[in-house]
């Protein structure tokens, strides 16, 4: 199994650069969602189309009536509406309750403490401790335990010899079955190879999402069997299926029939400095039974679209993926992500965090979704100093939360839910704790005024599910040259004729800042090619850039539709 199957190719992009390509596309056109709050017809249309969400589904009808409510003064039926669905919401809380449904009246209690309309008698504490009650009476051990986190840092010895023994013992080879493949008029035996370690003595393993890809992908049309091969037993291959996955972290749960001869305990990477020692466990190539030692390279690598990995040494081959890396004491600090093969040493893993983060959503089944906001932004700095002020909000998807509540781009977001925000990780970090549905309030600055003063603002927003490919939303839901600010960092003005723009602003660190653009450079879209199996764009431009001279040129790049700064 390729060690870097969703990696290689977004730092590929990175690495390439430019290319020329020669495609069409079609702009399309936009699909929003308008409200002029300014006209009373527009107001009472929303409110009757909000009605209709009540029985439905309460806290959507609420989320909306508090975006009315905010953004309009005067109308009854709003104040109506508000009411109505936050009663409405509160008896699905209730209701929710009665069923043990622990998870539902989370996203619902968080919602409604939110907009200061909390049922008495209940805290998120108090619904969590009954949820932590549910699980063990279920029997499951493991998220019932995931607030016992045993915090660690690696020493530089090795583990004793019994340690190794029992971590070799609880880590097999994942084998993914998908048939024949016919190259060249011959039959290959089509297979994919990774690992997997076992965390629940009722048989449940953790293993990467793109392990077991042609399981779980509905664009996947084959054969596909899954298989776990023990450590002492090289001739059996155990049935496996998969319980839950998390595309955007990479990450899945597999369920065997039978008693693990070893499980292992998770531990924590947030002691981890770079030097200390860690230790990887796998099946690189084939080859079971295969411990790896080495250090952590670097931290707080963006790589994946939610949050931060790790860097190691320590040597990564095809099979590894989804392997433990431990320390000492055999603890899991991370998950095996990916290795970029041409570059000896230079590997990276998961951590286990995020393992921890998503485990009750991977044991309920099924896709883990995440939340997002519906936009692309970056970290503010204030103005003569490098000190991190914020989340400029550089662009709103059509029709996302952000551009239903009416935040104006160019917004500086500085907290959530009263919890401070300085950085896009930061901001990301809050948000990848909630729910889709959940409603979340957002503090900041709005954009300067004619005098070029900001206000204090607060909005109050409904998360939605975000995307596996942001990029293809954007393309579908706006025009051509707006979808180029968030996928290129380009902010264009249209001039002239159709496709011809010059260039009003740059974003910092883009791909269109690091390709010599400037404002006022004139840019004219030739071809937009969009590939979304695998998830990119290939854009050819005819320009005269300032710091060519103005010399007619052409230039093509490609990015990828999805990125570390959307949230």
């Amino acid at each position: 199994m390729s060690k870097c199957f969703a990696f290689r190719f977004n730092l590929a992009l990175c690495i390439i650069g430019y290319s020329l390509f020669v495609a069409g596309c079609a702009s399309d056109p936009v699909k929003d969602v308008f409200i002029d709050y300014s006209s009373e017809r527009s107001v009472l249309y929303e409110v009757d189309q909000t009605r209709l969400l009540l029985a439905k589904d309460p806290v959507v009808a609420l989320a909306r009536a508090r975006t009315l409510l905010d953004n309009t003064n005067g109308y009854a039926q709003v104040d109506s509406l508000y009411n109505e669905a936050g009663q409405k919401t509160r008896e699905e809380f209730e209701a929710a309750v009665q069923a043990s449904d622990w998870n539902k009246a989370l996203v619902l209690y968080r919602s409604l403490e939110t907009l200061s309309l909390a049922p008495a008698g209940w805290s998120s504490d108090k619904l969590a401790q009954n949820r932590v009650r549910t699980w063990k009476s279920e029997g499951n051990t493991i998220l019932a335990g995931l607030d016992a986190v045993v915090k660690s840092t690696p020493e530089d010895e090795a583990p004793s010899s019994g340690i190794v023994s029992r971590m070799i013992r609880g880590t097999v080879t994942v084998w993914v079955d998908r048939g024949i493949k016919i190259e060249g008029g011959v039959g290959y035996a089509d297979r994919v190879i990774g690992s997997a370690f076992f965390i629940d003595p009722r048989g449940y393993l953790i293993t990467n999402c793109h392990v077991i890809d042609s399981e779980v992908n509905p664009k996947y049309e084959g054969y596909s069997r899954l298989y776990i091969k023990l450590p002492d037993d090289q001739d059996s291959r155990i049935p496996a299926k998969v319980i839950g996955w998390d595309p955007v972290l990479d990450l899945a749960l597999l369920k065997t029939e039978i008693a693990p001869p070893a499980v292992f305990q998770l531990g924590s990477s947030e002691d981890l400095k770079v030097g200390n020692r860690i230790y990887a466990i796998g099946s690189p190539a084939g080859l079971e039974q295969t411990l790896t030692s080495g250090i952590v390279s670097a931290q707080k690598r963006r790589l994946l679209s939610l949050g931060d990995i790790l860097q190691i040494d320590a040597p990564i081959n095809h099979g590894n993926s989804g392997g433990p890396i431990v320390d000492e004491a055999g603890r899991v600090q991370a998950v095996v992500f990916a290795g970029i093969e041409p570059y000896e040493g230079l590997n990276f893993a998961i951590p286990v965090e995020y393992l921890r983060l998503i485990l009750p959503a991977l044991y309920a089944g099924g896709k883990v979704t995440h939340p997002w906001l519906g936009a692309y932004g970056k970290t503010a700095t204030l103005p003569g100093s490098p000190a991190s002020a914020g989340v400029t909000l550089v662009y709103a998807v059509p029709g996302s939360p952000c551009a239903l509540s009416s935040i104006p781009e160019g917004t500086v977001i500085t907290a959530m839910n009263g919890k401070a925000v300085k950085t896009l990780e930061e901001l990301q970090s809050l948000l990848i704790r909630e729910s889709p549905k959940t409603i979340v309030k957002l503090s900041g600055l709005a954009p300067a005024d004619a005098k070029g003063k900001r206000s204090s603002r607060s909005w109050f927003i409904q998360l939605v599910e975000r995307p596996e490919v942001p990029g293809l939303m954007i393309f579908d839901r706006d025009i051509e040259s707006r979808a180029l600010l968030p996928i290129a960092g380009f902010d264009l003005e249209k001039v002239g004729s159709t496709r011809r723009y010059v260039v009003r602003s740059i974003v910092r660190g883009s791909i269109a800042d690091e390709s010599g653009f400037s404002e006022q450079d004139s840019v004219e879209i030739r071809d937009v090619l969009i590939d979304e199996k695998n998830e990119a764009v290939a854009i050819q431009l005819y320009t005269k850039r300032r710091k060519s001279g103005y010399m007619d040129s052409y230039i093509g790049f490609q990015a990828s539709l999805d990125s570390p700064s959307y949230f």
